[in-house]
């Protein structure tokens, strides 16, 4: 059954539910940082502008993106958000006798989109927190439309690496779309890290996804981009809204694109601040599954408080996090890599609930 998707309730309802003055919040994957000061600058001198439509084709982010991929501007799609392109990937592709496979647990989107269209599915259960692959080659048919790997996987922040991917487009035949969604592919650092982008050179069927809501700290702008062979793109342009993207995300995204070193910057934070996380919750007798992105699944079980009510018990103490039962990890949470004194306010209210010797 179709279900909306359901957002976390506002702070304000938060702090006046729990009595509390302070939230910290590490339960939507958001970058910790704002955007970028240069970027605050750009929107404030485009304010005066918001009376026009924007550019209905992001002329300027298109052509500057361009360059930068070394793709042909015509490779690529924008949207309200990567999810917009999702979505719009759905309409475009899927109805009533085709199929979709994506993993599972994974992003909740991929399974809407196949409901909303009527579309049947196989959602093929991780293996060891990571893709399984091989199964999902295994569940592919001649119906299949679309086949949506996430990497680094939501919720699992796991990787299964360029050389698995390369094997999986050899594997899927033509007819079938394989979106690679790459939201958390700025966060991450491995050693045979590759660019997916010259992938398209040799499979017409590749289809990539990527946003400026995570590093770049746009969330609230709304903005993400797609790259693909021109007939994909021309059918998701046959079903997207007129001016689908704002003015104001886009002179965002194009001056964020300008400052690859800040993005850096934050990349190599939130790998130092996995690692010593990981630590943290290794002394603290926590499983967790080492992760790409800029987020981590933590174990709850086995705690003086119930593992079902520790996501409660931590956002009494002022951190927020996401439940894993509303995202197919139960006994488990996922907490977005915030600043350090984020992370360190995680880990001592976690602690908290290690170390009481009555449950709550």
């Amino acid at each position: 059954m179709l279900v909306p998707y359901k957002a976390g309730p506002p702070l304000s309802e938060i702090r006046r539910r729990y009595d509390i003055d302070r939230v910290v919040e590490l339960g939507a994957n958001e970058c910790a940082e704002g955007p970028f000061p240069e970027v605050v600058a750009a929107l404030t001198a485009s304010l005066v502008g918001l009376n026009r439509y924007p550019s209905g084709d992001s002329e300027e982010l298109r052509a500057f993106l361009a360059d930068r991929l070394g793709v042909e501007p015509g490779a690529l799609m924008f949207g309200n958000g990567s999810c917009d392109l999702l979505m719009l990937l759905g309409e475009a592709v899927l109805g009533p006798g085709t199929h979709v496979v994506y993993a599972d647990p994974s992003f909740v989107v991929y399974k809407s989109i196949a409901l909303a269209r009527q579309a049947e599915f196989d959602a093929v259960p991780l293996r060891e927190h990571r893709h399984d692959l091989e199964a999902m080659k295994r569940a592919v048919r001649e119906d299949t439309r679309l086949l949506i790997v996430c990497e680094p996987n939501n919720p699992s922040g796991t990787c299964v690496g360029p050389a698995a991917l390369r094997d999986l487009m050899e594997s899927i035949p033509s007819e079938t779309l394989v979106v690679f969604d790459e939201a958390y592919t700025e966060y991450v650092t491995r050693s045979d890290l590759e660019d997916t982008v010259p992938w398209l050179q040799d499979y017409e069927n590749l289809v990539i996804l990527r946003t400026f809501s995570k590093i770049y700290g746009l969330a609230g702008l709304r903005i993400g981009y797609g790259l693909a062979h021109a007939d994909v793109v021309d059918a998701i342009d046959k079903v997207r809204q007129p001016y689908n993207v704002s003015t104001l995300a886009q002179v965002a995204a194009l001056e964020a694109l300008r400052h690859p070193q800040r993005v850096a910057e934050r990349r190599d934070h939130v790998a130092g601040e996995r690692v010593r996380i990981g630590e943290m919750l290794t002394a603290l007798g926590r499983p967790w599954v080492p992760s790409k992105a800029n987020f981590m699944l933590v174990g709850i079980e086995g705690l003086l408080t119930a593992a079902a009510e520790v996501p409660t018990a931590l956002l009494e103490r002022g951190v927020l996090v996401r439940s894993g039962w509303g995202i197919g990890y139960p006994g488990w949470v996922r907490a977005t890599v915030g600043t350090k004194e984020e992370n360190d306010l995680f880990l001592g209210a976690l602690g908290d609930l290690v170390g009481e010797e009555e449950p709550i």
